[in-house]
């Protein structure tokens, strides 16, 4: 189980250029990527986006990526073409002296001093896609590294509250029994005091029957039943390594279907109790939910 929050940075170094990569997540219903890059790594987003992709589901994801120049790839040297053209102007224009006379000084000024040009080696492709894809790859494992160190605190805390209401459900499940017994008492008495208030009677038979259909409306026992089912089934899903987020999500709102069931059926003021602490329990689990992937 992981967590949606982390942080994680990369650097590879190849021919002089450095690549580093940073990536930072928060929790997210969805995949939301946004990737920040120069000019010059913008060919390899797509790469970066598609290793991401492959290793986290969830979460907005935010990355940075930056390239660092130390200069020290090899110097190509070109002959300056335009230093070439004003001498070769220049040559024109001598032959129209005689050789007593000297070349004009402000011909010889204008003519550029840089007679070889040096440059650097452009960045091959070959050497950015490698040291994109090194620091990206750093950066992940340490994003997912601190996910998962998150996750599983969240787990155990999850796993803590599970066991209260498993404890919460086992009291319900105990007082349920004298709560219906204490309800059937009573409506059997409101409705003797009804009959007698209109001077009316019903066979025996047929007020236990009518006791028995209105006390049984009371009943929790299936409601507790799929409760304590959908616990084994969220203890199960918190073992699994893969995203469990959404379907968290899903068997909260079951659950919470099956206490408010309860809730609404329960005549007992124990009972009642012990259902707002239910609810209360499982409102804090869905908050921790919501930075789980």
């Amino acid at each position: 189980m992981k967590s949606m929050t982390g942080f994680g940075s990369g650097t590879a170094t190849k021919d002089g250029i450095t690549c580093t990569v940073e990536i930072k997540s928060v929790n997210a219903r969805f995949l939301d990527l946004f990737i920040r890059s120069p000019k010059q790594m913008n060919p390899f987003e797509s790469t970066i986006r598609g290793m991401i992709q492959d290793r986290i589901t969830r979460g907005k994801v935010e990355v940075s990526v930056s390239i660092l120049d130390a200069g020290e790839r090899p110097k190509t040297f070109t002959i300056n073409s335009v230093l070439r053209k004003q001498i070769q102007e220049l040559l024109v224009q001598e032959e129209f002296y005689d050789d007593s006379k000297k070349v004009p000084l402000q011909a010889v000024n204008s003519i550029s001093t840089e007679w070889v040009q040096q440059q650097d080696t452009p960045i091959g492709e070959d050497v950015l896609s490698d040291i994109v894809k090194e620091a990206t790859i750093q950066a992940l494992d340490a994003l997912i590294a601190m996910r998962t160190a998150e996750g599983q605190h969240i787990k155990q805390d999850l796993l803590d509250r599970i066991d209260t209401l498993e404890k919460i459900i086992t009291k319900i499940d105990t007082n349920k029994s004298g709560a219906v017994e204490a309800y059937r008492e009573h409506i059997k008495t409101k409705i003797q005091e009804y009959l007698v208030s209109l001077e009316a009677s019903i066979s025996e038979d047929r007020f236990i029957q009518e006791i028995a259909l209105l006390a049984d409306k009371t009943d929790i026992t299936e409601e507790i039943v799929r409760f304590t089912s959908h616990v084994v089934q969220l203890k199960n899903t918190l073992a699994d390594t893969n995203s469990i987020g959404r379907k968290v999500d899903f068997i909260l709102q079951e659950m919470n279907r099956e206490v408010n069931t309860i809730g609404s059926k329960a005549m007992d003021s124990i009972i009642t109790e012990l259902v707002v602490q239910l609810k209360c329990e499982l409102e804090k689990i869905r908050e921790q939910v919501q930075n789980v992937e």
